[in-house]
């Protein structure tokens, strides 16, 4: 499981996303992945606050996604800067969970970008 040690500042443009310690910035996306997972988790028929902070978190990933359909593997949270040029799908599992967990077809558009992303880059 992903420690969370803290949720990033309201100022940084990936903002209330999940951070292993109170001094970090870059993070690699499968990190955030495996933390939002974990609350998922963490979840429970009398308290769904963990759920409201992974929807946050996929909702940003969404809006940062790359024109390849992929997301930067690795990236800084205040700034949003890419620290290399590897691309992810990490967040695809992730958009299917929560697609379950609503009943949702939400991240549908999303998902078909990633996969098309995923295909394009084997290829």
């Amino acid at each position: 499981m992903a420690m969370i040690a803290d949720w990033t500042p309201p100022e940084w443009v990936y903002n209330c996303f999940p951070v292993p310690t109170l001094e970090t910035e870059v993070v690699t996306l499968d990190y955030v992945i495996a933390a939002a997972q974990a609350e998922v988790d963490a979840c429970t028929e009398w308290d769904t606050t963990p759920l409201g902070r992974v929807l946050h978190v996929a909702h940003m990933l969404v809006s940062h996604q790359g024109v390849d359909g992929l997301w930067a593997a690795t990236f800084n949270l205040r700034t949003a800067e890419e620290s290399s040029g590897e691309r992810s799908s990490a967040p695809l599992p992730l958009f299917r969970r929560l697609n379950d967990i609503l009943g949702s077809s939400e991240f549908d558009f999303s998902l078909r970008r990633g996969e098309a992303g995923v295909l394009s880059h084997k290829g």
